[in-house]
């Protein structure tokens, strides 16, 4: 893996979720900010909306991201990489903030998304 998606790990490895994932923002190989996937509510109140994504934390926490490039790690409890690809209103989001690449970890290479 490249150094931004093993950040985006280390950040994967801080979540408290059953999935554990991580994504840090960057601009001209400069870090602009990192998370990781957080709750928002209890899963037995509302399953389908518990956890706010990496993706989406990383857009709230960050200013100026147009033109930038994400790194989505995430990993399992041994800390092997897993899939990763955004979700597609995790792309949505991207898209519309103006991020430009999306790179994510995968059980084997890491895969790109180009988002332009």
């Amino acid at each position: 893996m490249n150094r931004f998606l093993d950040l985006a790990a280390k950040q994967a490895a801080r979540s408290g979720c059953r999935y554990l994932v991580g994504a840090v923002v960057t601009r001209s190989g400069r870090v602009l900010v990192t998370s990781c996937n957080r709750y928002r509510n209890s899963p037995g109140i509302d399953f389908r909306h518990a956890t706010f994504h990496a993706e989406e934390m990383a857009l709230r926490r960050a200013q100026h991201v147009h033109g930038a490039v994400i790194h989505i790690a995430r990993i399992n409890r041994a800390g092997e990489p897993r899939l990763a690809r955004p979700c597609p209103r995790c792309i949505s989001a991207l898209v519309a903030r103006g991020i430009i690449r999306a790179h994510y970890t995968t059980a084997g290479q890491p895969g790109v998304l180009y988002l332009t």
